[in-house]
């Protein structure tokens, strides 16, 4: 086994065992290393308008979605309401910046996840 399937594997076994508070972690990296990703391709007038930055964006949209729809609004009142409207906002921005392939709106973006995952972290160790 390579050293990159073995680093798959454990990837893949780390999130399947991971506590759904684990996985609001995971997602928050992802969704931040996506939007790193794009922010690098957006910074270089030759990648700008690369397929590489649009499926960077194209993956922090669909995290930062997957994590707008799992909310609890029920259960969560008026945190949920916030977390939606931050989520909602974030979603604008990486979509602003999917358009114009300018970093701002993912700046505004990643700021924000940012902090969300911290306080996450501050919570939920490990």
């Amino acid at each position: 086994m390579s050293y990159a399937q073995a680093a798959a594997t454990y990837q893949r076994n780390a999130i399947l065992s991971a506590s759904p508070e684990k996985l609001v972690k995971l997602l928050y990296d992802g969704a931040i290393k996506s939007l790193e990703q794009s922010r690098l391709g957006i910074a270089d007038e030759a990648t700008r308008r690369s397929p590489e930055v649009g499926n960077a964006l194209s993956k922090a949209l669909g995290i930062v979605s997957e994590l707008r729809i799992s909310l609890d609004r029920t259960a969560g009142g008026k945190i949920a309401t916030d977390l939606d409207n931050l989520y909602s906002y974030s979603l604008d921005q990486i979509t602003q910046s999917n358009t114009t392939r300018t970093p701002d709106g993912v700046n505004n973006a990643v700021q924000v996840l940012r902090t969300l995952k911290e306080g996450w972290d501050a919570v939920i160790p490990g």
